[in-house]
């Protein structure tokens, strides 16, 4: 009997990453998308999704998610490790510094391998785990915006505006804040609303511009509680660091695909003298000014939702729980969604092949669907 078959909206880091657990436990899986992720790719190019052009801090509950997929190693040769998290006030007086790896033993993980954090820019992460799915043969379909979904009592298929279908045993929703998956399978009204912030990530080559970021600052938020600002550096290698500021009051920008700004002196200008106006750090600052890459992302908060599955339908990453896209804790909780299914299916395939095809398996592809649901 064939192996259970699955539609992965979007393509993103928590798409790919399904894909790749799936894979890993004899589960196939295609992703669809708007956009060729792997066209980028092969043309040396930063993929932009999200507040892609920024940075991540991935704590042990990704790591080990990155570990399982074998993707770890690869992980922290391409990003930097994490020892300190700093929070000061907004001029940078009265730090606080966090030890990561006690913080992260006195919360309870006892393997020294995960102790300390990864600090990665996202859109590299996105490169490696895009090439491991390249690399086992899992297909990106592209140019594919979702339209509809629609199931029945074995399968579910989707539309797609080019006018073409997929149709699979299950189908998860890994299109990010704005999901079309969720607003069609769980209500038209549920729709991400947008608050009125702005964040800006400009990412710079500190090394070519005689910037030096203090040991204990490659992650720093610098925060004015009174007039509600937050800047924040985060270093992910010898040479390249980001620097992120809020701004309030601007229009929700119509293009929601968060691509590098193109008037680059211009924003990136605007952004520094707001850093130095409201008192940072000078390096702040010159990062800002310097900066080779800005991208600009809203902040927005998600209706609650009481399942995170409906049917044949399964809501990951953001298109389940949006997180304020702030270091990467959206992104650790849309990885442990993938560990967390990965789990299920192994575990469920596990029994089926310790107990064959009889008992479990009346009903093979409900049966490893309803194991799936776990993770809702």
């Amino acid at each position: 009997m064939s192996s259970p078959s699955v539609i992965i909206v979007g393509s993103g880091l928590v798409g790919a990453a399904t894909a790749l657990a799936l894979h890993q436990v004899g589960v196939k899986s295609t992703m669809y998308d708007q956009v060729n992720p792997m066209e980028v790719i092969m043309r040396g190019d930063a993929i932009e999704f999200g507040e892609s052009g920024g940075a991540v801090s991935i704590q042990a509950g990704g790591l080990r998610v990155l570990r399982t997929l074998g993707l770890l190693e690869e992980c922290f040769a391409a990003g930097t490790p994490l020892p300190y998290v700093t929070w000061a006030k907004i001029d940078g007086s009265k730090p606080i510094v966090g030890d990561s790896k006690v913080g992260n033993k006195k919360a309870g993980e006892t393997d020294p391998a995960l102790q300390v954090p990864l600090q990665i820019l996202r859109s590299t992460l996105h490169t490696i785990l895009m090439r491991a799915c390249h690399k086992v043969g899992i297909k990106t379909l592209v140019g594919k915006k979702l339209l509809d979904v629609k199931q029945e009592d074995d399968t579910v298929t989707a539309t797609f505006a080019d006018g073409t279908t997929a149709t699979g045993n299950l189908l998860i929703g890994a299109d990010g804040i704005h999901s079309t998956t969720r607003r069609k399978v769980f209500g038209e009204d549920l729709v991400a609303k947008y608050m009125g912030e702005m964040g800006h990530i400009g990412v710079v080559n500190i090394k070519e511009h005689n910037i030096t970021i203090k040991e204990t600052e490659k992650t720093a938020f610098f925060i004015d509680r009174d007039k509600k600002y937050l800047a924040a550096t985060f270093q992910v290698s010898d040479d390249i660091a980001a620097v992120n500021i809020t701004t309030f009051g601007d229009a929700e920008s119509q293009d929601q695909s968060y691509r590098p700004v193109t008037d680059l002196p211009k924003h990136a200008g605007r952004l520094a003298d707001l850093l130095k106006s409201l008192g940072t750090p000078p390096h702040l600052e010159q990062m800002m000014r310097c900066s080779f890459r800005l991208s600009s992302y809203g902040i927005y908060d998600l209706p609650d939702l009481e399942s995170y599955h409906k049917g044949r339908v399964i809501l990951i990453g953001d298109a389940a729980h949006g997180m304020v896209p702030s270091a990467g804790i959206g992104l650790l909780t849309g990885l442990e969604d993938v560990g967390t299914l990965r789990a299920c299916s192994n575990n469920f395939l596990t029994k089926r092949l310790e107990q064959g095809f009889g008992i479990v398996l009346q009903n093979p592809r409900r049966s490893w669907y309803d194991c799936c649901k776990s993770i809702a």
